[in-house]
């Protein structure tokens, strides 16, 4: 009776799924060169990225014509647009560390709003990573101009394994920061 037990359980055991891998846009935290903010520091509120519904999941998809092909073995660690707001907002934080930029809740008003919609983004199963994204930046001062731009951004490179996958989907959006040109507070 002990062997069929043991047999029973170790059929099952073969029957277990793959291990399922987490995978997050953000990078190995490093520590930044420390820049004091000062007394009152520019505050720049990144808001949550929007992005196509159909992606806005946990699943790492890749397109194949007009089908939306899900990784198997992969998965984002949480909502796609919360990743890609993370890797924004790291981003932004690079280019001014002059500037708290933060995509936390805040209890002031911050002196920029930036406001990021993705209406594209699409890896395909040939390489190509297309991102195509519109954003505002909105001044608290009423007399300062709101700044509205757009990019088309494309990058190609392996899509093998998801790891191919987010580290192309994140050179995508490390190219969508580069092209946000955040103003100086007057």
């Amino acid at each position: 009776m002990t062997v069929r037990w043991l047999a029973l359980a170790l059929l099952f055991s073969g029957c277990a799924a793959p291990h399922l891998t987490l995978y997050t846009l953000g990078t190995p935290a490093v520590a930044p060169a420390t820049v004091s903010l000062g007394r009152n520091p520019v505050v720049i509120a990144v808001a949550r990225v929007t992005v196509p519904d159909e992606l806005d999941t946990e699943d790492i998809v890749v397109r194949d014509g007009s089908t939306l092909r899900r990784s198997a073995l992969g998965r984002w660690a949480s909502r796609l647009s919360m990743g890609i707001t993370d890797r924004v907002t790291e981003r932004l934080a690079v280019k001014r560390p002059d500037a708290l930029v933060t995509d936390r809740p805040l209890t002031e008003t911050p002196a920029f709003r930036v406001l990021v919609n993705i209406g594209r983004l699409d890896v395909t199963t040939g390489g190509d990573a297309t991102l195509d994204a519109d954003w505002l930046i909105v001044p608290r001062e009423a007399a300062v101009k709101t700044v509205r731009d757009r990019g088309h951004f494309v990058v190609t490179g392996p899509v093998a394994t998801d790891q191919d996958v987010v580290t192309l989907v994140g050179r995508a959006l490390d190219r969508l920061a580069d092209a946000i040109a955040l103003p100086r507070a007057r």
